[in-house]
């Protein structure tokens, strides 16, 4: 976990390369490890027969890597540790932070003594020495338990509704279909010869691609075409940022992805842009943000969220019933337990931040109902991204509320959580349920994983937030890529604006929320009513964030692929299949990330 957590944040945050393995659903960098293991323990075995790894533990150095790689990643760390040095470095008369923001910070939160900043942000330096050690003793150990809390609270969710999921439902869980490939004992999956054809496919495309880098003769194959350049008269050219991408990895999982499902995520994101389309046309100048597909994702996510509770209450009553008995019961009662625990203190940690009591929980309670519709997306559809940029409590809040409702100090708490609610890609919850899953398919012992997960829990903020300013003082964040800065600078205007400029409830912003959770709903119905129903609302709740614009060709690409195969080889020519659309993806993988640490560790670019 450590050298997992120095090379994500290295790869991630400082250099900023690397295909942004921890925000895909499938962590690029975790499979990298599991295959350089079982060749390490393959080439022991030659020497010491008895020197092995067993499947259950290579399976949990996989769930544990992908812990740690999902706070060290994008959507963490990356934000946190930007957001807490920003503003004692950055304050000035300009900007009034002195008056309206540095008061207002609570001790122990942020870095307050500015010498031991300067190397931090120019570098040269290093962390171990007695200024800067004491300078963050503080902030690593609040924020390193914030995050402990945080990740324990999912695993104790995932922990209660993993059996009705699993066993009841009988979700597929298609992301871990490739680990649990890869750790059979019979390596039945190397010996598939199309594994080989699809990873030699996608690994010389992208070795070409690299070379290109390097070496500009060297002719390029693209993978990529934005498609606003064919769309230049009005109104047509409303649809902005349009790539057409072919990304191996999203080809590779969304061949695991039901049908309707792969349709619903293109289909939809074409109409997020017809939205803009007739935006245009009709002429809504006083709704810049038309179509508000953020707002409307984020409505369908909180549906998601419900529908899935509401499937999982009679598991939820029984768990009720069973808590003050018997030894099934124990699990869940410390399940249980955990949960309450743990919201009462991030509810307090988060009125330690200044935020108020009934904002405080009702901040967590929406973030964890986000974090239940991820898991059930990932479970039954297994979706390649759900990244829902700003989208999350903080913004859902605001819009319904309005900043002038919220106390000065609510809001400077709320900004310093800013990691937590950006975007959800980079996201440790759904991987715990995946890994529960797996102990289910090798009928291993649940309370095994469950305790190594813990562990991991405990020791990802801390092993994520040393990486970072191990690195950080080294090279120096304003050496590093740009967008490091760029995150304590959105932070930290964000508050400025709503400390600057009061607002008053968003009603077109909020209405669109509404009407995303309505559709959510309605397409739910509408699945579960007619047979012939083609979208499914989980498409559309992913299909209004940012990132599905990177996705929706890769997933326009699989459907039509797959409709063929079934089409003119049926369930037989599917499952023949998959063996080339795995090597695709280990292609991404293993050639890719290859390429990705070469030129990282050789300045190639």
């Amino acid at each position: 976990m450590p050298i997992h957590s120095y090379w994500i944040s290295r790869i991630e945050a400082i250099v900023y390369k690397g295909g942004g393995g921890s925000t895909s659903s499938l962590i690029w960098t975790s499979v990298y490890n599991m295959v350089v293991l079982l060749v390490i323990f393959r080439l022991i075995r030659c020497f010491w027969p008895r020197l092995t790894l067993q499947r259950s533990e290579l399976l949990a150095i996989f769930s544990m890597c992908n812990i740690a790689a999902c706070v060290a990643g994008h959507d963490l760390i990356q934000i946190l540790v930007p957001l807490i040095t920003y503003p004692q470095w950055h304050a000035s008369p300009e900007n009034e932070w002195a008056r309206i923001l540095l008061p207002y910070l609570p001790s122990g939160i942020t870095v307050e003594d500015k010498s031991a900043l300067l190397r931090y942000f120019v570098g040269e330096s290093t962390l171990y020495n007695k200024l800067h050690l004491l300078a963050w003793q503080g902030p690593f150990f609040c924020w390193s338990l914030f995050i402990a809390l945080l990740l324990c609270v999912s695993l104790a969710i995932n922990v209660i509704v993993a059996k009705q999921w699993t066993s009841t439902d009988r979700l597929s869980y298609p992301v871990i279909h490739l680990p649990y490939q890869l750790s059979a004992p019979n390596r039945q999956f190397f010996a598939d010869r199309l594994v080989w054809i699809g990873l030699a496919t996608s690994g010389s495309i992208l070795s070409i691609n690299y070379l290109n880098r390097i070496f500009p003769q060297v002719p390029q194959i693209p993978l990529s075409i934005d498609l606003q350049r064919y769309f230049t008269e009005s109104p047509w050219n409303a649809i902005g940022w349009t790539p057409f991408n072919v990304i191996f990895n999203y080809i590779g999982l969304g061949f695991f992805v039901p049908l309707d499902i792969l349709f619903s995520c293109w289909f939809f994101l074409l109409i997020f842009k017809f939205q803009q389309i007739i935006g245009k046309i009709v002429g809504f100048q006083g709704m810049p943000n038309f179509p508000y597909s953020y707002e409307q994702s984020s409505g369908g996510y909180l549906a998601v969220g419900l529908i899935a509770l509401w499937l999982t209450r009679r598991h939820l009553k029984w768990v009720g019933e069973i808590l003050l008995g018997g030894n099934e019961s124990r699990i869940y009662r410390m399940a249980v337990l955990t949960v309450i625990i743990g919201l009462t203190s991030l509810t307090l940690f988060s009125r330690y931040l200044g935020i108020s009591a009934w904002v405080g929980i009702s901040f967590f309670l929406i973030y964890y109902l986000i974090q239940v519709a991820i898991g059930r997306m990932r479970a039954e559809i297994g979706t390649p991204l759900h990244d829902l940029h700003f989208g999350g409590p903080s913004t859902i809040m605001m819009n319904a509320f309005g900043s002038r409702r919220f106390t000065h100090t609510t809001l400077v708490g709320l900004a310093q959580l800013w990691s937590i609610d950006r975007a959800y890609r980079s996201n440790a919850h759904p991987h715990q349920l995946e890994t529960l899953k797996i102990v289910d398919r090798i009928e291993a012992k649940p309370i095994d994983f469950i305790r190594a997960m813990i562990v991991a829990c405990l020791l990802a903020g801390p092993m994520a937030l040393w990486s970072m300013l191990h690195h950080s003082y080294e090279v120096g964040i304003q050496n590093a890529a740009p967008v490091n800065l760029y995150f304590g600078r959105e932070t930290w205007t964000r508050f400025q604006s709503w400390a600057t400029y009061a607002s008053e409830t968003d009603l077109a912003a909020i209405s669109f929320t509404g009407f995303g959770f309505l559709a959510t709903l309605g397409l739910m119905l509408g699945r579960l009513r007619f047979i012939w129903w083609p979208f499914h609302p989980l498409g559309y709740a992913i299909s209004g964030s940012w990132q599905m614009n990177w996705g929706w060709g890769s997933f326009f690409i699989v459907w039509l692929l797959k409709i063929i195969i079934l089409k003119t080889s049926g369930i037989q020519g599917f499952r023949r299949a998959t063996g080339f659309f795995l090597g695709l993806l280990m292609g991404q993988i293993f050639v890719g990330g290859t390429w990705t640490m070469l030129g990282i560790g050789f300045n190639l670019w």
